[in-house]
């Protein structure tokens, strides 16, 4: 399958998720997925976390965006973080996001300071993390706000 065809593959799969139409989305998202395509990949991995379309399968989506990696997306860095994270494995889901970190994704800064919100031992860290998302170029908006907000509720309880 050439790049316009897997495009096309995801845009009709995107179309049918749009509409709710979550198994024909999934069938598509697999197919083109299958055939190389890197959003089909993340998107199918999503769809299997969360249970659209299919039962979830935390598995799956790990399968999914680690070819999604391997395939050069950085988006997917962060995305198997927080599948690892679901899974309960905070060492792989922590490795996950300092890769993100490390290629510049701010939310894997904010991810990695809740990671460390478990120990009062850890809340210089956890500063640290928050500052660095809070100053990021690469996160959105909602999660500039709730960085700044843990952040301000630490400083508080000084």
């Amino acid at each position: 399958m050439d790049n316009e065809s897997a495009g096309s593959m995801f845009e009709a799969g995107f179309s049918a998720y749009e509409k709710g139409y979550f198994r024909k989305a999934f069938k598509l998202f697999k197919e083109g997925a299958e055939n190389g395509d890197v959003d089909c990949m993340i998107k199918l991995a999503i769809m299997y976390t969360c249970g659209e379309g299919v039962r979830c399968d935390y598995d799956s989506a790990i399968e999914w965006e680690r070819r999604a990696v391997d395939s050069g997306s950085a988006s997917a860095v962060i995305n198997l973080g927080i599948s690892f994270r679901i899974k309960g494995d905070l060492k792989q889901a922590r490795n996950w996001f300092e890769k993100a970190l490390d290629d510049g994704d701010g939310e894997a800064a904010l991810h990695l300071a809740k990671l460390y919100m478990v120990s009062d031992k850890e809340t210089e860290k956890v500063k640290e993390y928050l500052a660095i998302a809070v100053s990021s170029e690469r996160i959105c908006e909602y999660s500039v706000e709730e960085a700044r907000t843990l952040l301000e509720l630490l400083q508080q309880s000084k």
